[in-house]
């Protein structure tokens, strides 16, 4: 079958760059969005094209397609409130049995398994995984690249009176999420074990606990694990701030508490009730639901990393090669061993992946290099402003320091502006130092809004270039309430 579009007329757009990813995870989604995700929201992607370089990884969607999918959306989400709610009742239900699943893989003893095993196990997972995309990639879809659905809702807000000058602070109240992220859940948690500490009460015990409960959010997303020690240096870190732990512990509430009821009487304030009351409860679930859905994603791929290694193990080939693999061809190599282990070299340094529905193909050599040919951009690398969405509301100035993954974070001082591709649990440590934190990709609904907003720290997502423009120890002023990053 020939691809009906890998060469029409729409341009191809960078969604987002991935560091540490293979092709074992990303076609799960990918080939999800142009085959599956249109179960309930009734559109789908046409087509979907990936770059990987050794586990560096770029994927485009076209940009026309990519606008019309969000725009779909966000005017279900407008038109039917209801959906939008039921959209963040789903994401969890669907966690919940990726996680329930995740927790049943196997971990020891594998070799005591078939080869049928392996393969169920795989394609479990594989199924169970892109379902759970069919509702966790809807607040994404329709906010994170063209922002469909945070114009309609600054729109409804001009509307009702909204002065350009307070619009964006209104939006950051309005869109405000009124339950607990498991990130501020965490944060708490490790607080309340550094009371004990400061007390003087034996804390290994809770120490290993809480290592059992969360060390794998590191696992982004080939490889990475917390350890014990490092929950130890987050708490040394927590309280180098002069304050106890119980006094982080009660601001970090405070502030929680204040932003449900300054939301709470912002609405009474504008008159919002009913349908668009709904709509902005649920646009601040999102929020929730995002880390929520995150945590079990990254629980799944972490306990499906032995798997893939047995596999790997079975048929003499190395981990990174059995992670390029596409799902349509595992089956028959772990079964009937029917691969090429030159190929599969070959796309472990680098290859295209391209699908639209009913069709998939991964391209090396030649003629993946003139598909990357295809893609690239002219930056303007000397601008010396740029322009984003408002995260969290704030001003700041301070140093670049370029934090890309957790390996980098031990040159991130107090102070610093925190600059990411886009910001991922493995780097919370060091966006609580930051002065302000400064992305390419987001949109409200991303790690780096949510994170920002329960810290209180001035955010501007979706520059698009920050990383590219920006290098460690420029000075650069963050006006978040414009969205507005300077050189200085």
């Amino acid at each position: 079958m020939q691809p009906k579009h890998l060469h029409d007329n729409d341009p191809w757009m960078l969604a987002e760059h991935i560091p540490n990813c293979d092709l074992f995870f990303s076609t799960i989604w990918m080939k999800g969005f142009v085959d599956t995700f249109d179960t309930h929201v009734g559109k789908a992607y046409k087509k979907i094209l990936c770059r990987y370089q050794d586990y560096n990884l770029w994927f485009y969607f076209g940009k026309d397609d990519s606008y019309d999918v969000g725009e779909f959306l966000a005017n279900k989400f407008i038109g039917e409130p209801e959906f939008a709610s039921e959209t963040n009742d789903q994401i969890v239900a669907h966690a919940d049995k990726l996680r329930e699943y995740s927790d049943s893989i196997p971990q020891t003893d594998l070799h005591t398994l078939s080869d049928r095993q392996l393969w169920e196990i795989y394609d479990t997972h594989y199924r169970i995984h892109q379902e759970y995309y069919t509702w966790g990639w809807m607040p994404v879809c329709c906010d994170m690249f063209h922002g469909n659905l945070t114009k309609k809702v600054k729109d409804y807000l001009t509307g009702i009176g909204v002065p350009k000058e307070t619009l964006n602070q209104t939006f950051v109240t309005l869109t405000q999420p009124t339950k607990k992220s498991l990130i501020l859940i965490e944060q708490e948690d490790l607080l309340r074990i550094a009371q004990k500490m400061e007390q003087g009460e034996d804390i290994e015990e809770d120490l290993k606990a809480h290592w059992q409960k969360y060390y794998y959010t590191k696992h982004l997303w080939v490889s990475g694990e917390y350890t014990v020690d490092d929950y130890k240096r987050q708490i040394q870190e927590a309280l180098s701030s002069q304050k106890t732990a119980g006094e982080l512990l009660r601001k970090l509430n405070d502030d929680f508490e204040r932003g449900k009821q300054e939301k709470d009487a912002l609405m009474g304030e504008l008159g919002i009730a009913g349908e668009w009351r709904t709509i902005l409860q649920a646009y601040g679930d999102f929020m929730v639901t995002k880390i929520y859905r995150r945590y079990a994603q990254l629980l799944a791929v972490h306990h499906m990393s032995p798997i893939l290694r047995e596999i790997a193990k079975r048929k003499f080939l190395t981990e990174k090669q059995i992670r390029f693999v596409m799902y349509s061809e595992m089956e028959h190599l772990i079964m009937h061993d029917r691969f090429d282990e030159n190929i599969l070299r070959e796309r472990a340094k680098e290859c295209v992946y391209y699908s639209e529905r009913d069709h998939e193909h991964v391209f090396t050599g030649e003629s993946a290099r003139d598909l990357i040919a295809s893609l690239e951009e002219d930056i303007d690398t000397d601008t010396q402003e740029l322009q984003g969405e408002t995260g969290c509301v704030g001003q700041a100035t301070g140093k670049v320091k370029i934090i890309i993954r957790a390996d980098d974070m031990d040159k991130m001082e107090t102070g610093d502006v925190l600059v990411s591709i886009a910001t991922d649990p493995d780097i919370v440590p060091a966006m609580k130092k930051a002065s302000a934190i400064v992305t390419n990709q987001g949109g409200v609904t991303s790690h780096a809004a949510i994170v920002s907003r329960e810290l209180g720290i001035p955010c501007v997502i979706g520059t698009k270039i920050a990383t590219k423009v920006l290098k460690d120890g420029d000075m650069v002023e963050v006006d978040a309430d414009a969205g507005i990053v300077k050189k200085i």
